[in-house]
């Protein structure tokens, strides 16, 4: 699995970009700096689409997170700045 952010800042939404479409969903959580756990969500990948865009995070405060993405047990850790 390979995932990246199209940027490492972020307002109220985070677009990531999948390598490939696979049949079971990638999870993805925000984490703060304490390693608290913000946000989940699980997306499922639809053949033909690379993007995967994570709306409704503007009720989250202001700092640096860590957004991970998972799928199986493989996972990817990308340090994120929700700024204004």
């Amino acid at each position: 699995m390979f995932v990246k952010s199209r940027t490492a800042t972020f307002i109220d939404n985070v677009i990531l970009e999948v390598e490939e479409a696979l049949s079971t969903p990638i999870k993805v959580a925000l984490r703060n700096e304490d390693g608290k756990i913000c946000c989940v969500t699980e997306k499922k990948i639809i053949t033909g689409n690379k993007y995967i865009h994570w709306d409704g995070l503007n009720d989250l405060p202001y700092g640096v997170y860590t957004l991970e993405c998972s799928q199986g047990e493989e996972v990817i850790a990308v340090r994120m700045i929700k700024r204004v």
